[in-house]
Parts: structure tokens; sequence; C-alpha cells
């Protein structure tokens, strides 16, 4: 879609064409009926992304498997200090080793396993669930972030 103006995107969204997907001020449009792949959910955050910055807990659950998208952009960072920024955008201090956190399309995100961990940790354990599958079908890619 890179290719269209975002006049034309709104023209095609308006004729029936698009669909917008993605967290609100981060969307991204698809043809109708074409659901967004792990690498595009990841690729429509990249520009949040930094040294040090890692994509967590909703966020994180959504760029693996899709589903409900979240309200705001979850990430966490190695850093305490505050982020300022005009995105919806909750940002978290935690401390994630190279092996809880994986690279998607340019984006560090944490593993399955661990956002799992955290959505459970967090109370929500119906996104958790969401997890599930993927994670019983091994079917993450490998990898650490570079």
């Amino acid at each position: 879609m890179d290719q269209f103006s975002e006049t034309e995107l709104r023209a095609m969204l308006l004729a029936g064409e698009l669909e917008i997907h993605g967290i609100r001020g981060f969307e991204f449009f698809l043809p109708v009926g074409v659901q967004p792949t792990r690498e595009e959910r990841a690729l429509s955050l990249a520009h949040l992304m930094r040294p040090g910055r890692v994509m967590t807990g909703p966020t994180a659950r959504w760029i693996h498997v899709g589903g409900p998208t979240p309200q705001v952009v979850e990430l966490s960072r190695r850093s305490g200090r505050t982020l300022l920024v005009d995105h919806p955008l909750r940002a978290r201090f935690k401390r994630l080793r190279d092996r809880e956190v994986i690279a998607c399309a340019g984006v560090v995100v944490t593993t399955v396993a661990r956002t799992m961990a955290d959505l459970r940790g967090d109370g929500l354990h119906d996104e958790a669930a969401l997890l599930k599958p993927l994670l019983e079908s091994g079917a993450q890619p490998a990898g650490k972030a570079g």
C-alpha cells in the first residue's frame, strides 16, 4: 500500500476496497477481507523502536497472534527515565534477558512465553489464553533480537 498517497488510501477506504487495521495512531490499510500478518502488525510500530525498547504486554500479544487490538502501545525500556511522546503509549521499565525477546520485522518483542507470563502477572488471563495455541504449537520463530 506504500505506493498510494494518504488521500488515495482514504478514497479506497470510503469506496469499501480497504479496511483499517492496527492500534490507534499506528493504523495501516489492507484490502477488505485480508487479515494482517505478524510482520505487518509489527511493522506498523517499527518507527517507535530505539535501542533498549521492547514491545510487551497486550501489544506483544497482538503482534504475535492478532486478535483484539490494544487501546495503547505498551513498550518496555531498560531506562527508567520518563518517555515523552504524544502517542497512545504506555512505557514500562522491565529487565529482560536476551532469551526473552525476539525480533519481528525489525521490532523487538517479548517471546510468546514471556508475553504470556507478563499478561498473567498483570491479571490479563484472557489475553494470555490467546497465546496458548501458538506456545503449544512451538511455531514461534527462534532467535534473539539484535
